[in-house]
């Protein structure tokens, strides 16, 4: 069984394609981009799910840089479309809502909407980590926006669905691991 690197907890857009893409491996979450790549690098884990780039938001620069510095091959690559809900502790409703936790780039992805409803925004980590906050703090005027296989993880009721900007809200992932430097031959 290999072990494959996400960067987030459980439920993170990363774990859902590490899911799908390995499905009988074991899932290794990390706290952040630079922990996946030292993971992979180090041996700890065989693989990494790293996102590149949003159809909506753009390049994920710290993604970018990690791959730029040469040490970590790419495997292969995987889009995965992007739904954002909203997604409130049970007994909540839509109106009681006042503030919304979510990755900037999730919170990029729903301006609209969030500006529409006049919500305050806070930024997490990432759309798993505003769920599993959200849960905990139980608190009927706070939202997370995240996926609905988040929503199901942590217990969370769909308040509303599809809130982000555009229907064609994709994310592109790379595999990544180790370059086996042994294929290297010595030129000098």
């Amino acid at each position: 069984m290999k072990k494959i690197a996400y960067s987030g907890i459980e439920g993170a857009f990363a774990h859902v394609v590490a899911r799908k893409l390995f499905p009988d491996d074991i899932h290794v979450p990390h706290p952040g981009f630079r922990e996946v790549y030292e993971a992979v690098l180090k041996g700890e884990c065989d693989a990494a799910v790293l996102p590149v780039e949003n159809s909506y938001a753009g390049p994920v620069k710290e993604t970018a840089e990690i791959i730029a510095e040469g040490k970590l091959r790419i495997d292969s690559e995987y889009t995965l479309p992007i739904v954002q809900n909203l997604l409130g502790v049970r007994g909540s409703r839509i109106g009681d809502i006042k503030k919304v936790i979510s990755h900037i780039k999730a919170l990029e992805q729903c301006d609209g909407y969030i500006k529409e409803h006049g919500y305050e925004v806070i930024e997490s980590v990432n759309t798993a980590m505003a769920a599993r906050e959200v849960t905990r703090m139980q608190n009927l005027s706070v939202a997370a926006i995240a996926s609905l296989e988040v929503a199901a993880i942590y217990g969370l009721k769909v308040l509303d669905e599809h809130i982000n900007e555009r229907d064609d809200n994709k994310t592109r992932f790379v595999v990544v691991s180790r370059i086996d430097e042994s294929t290297f031959t010595d030129n000098r």
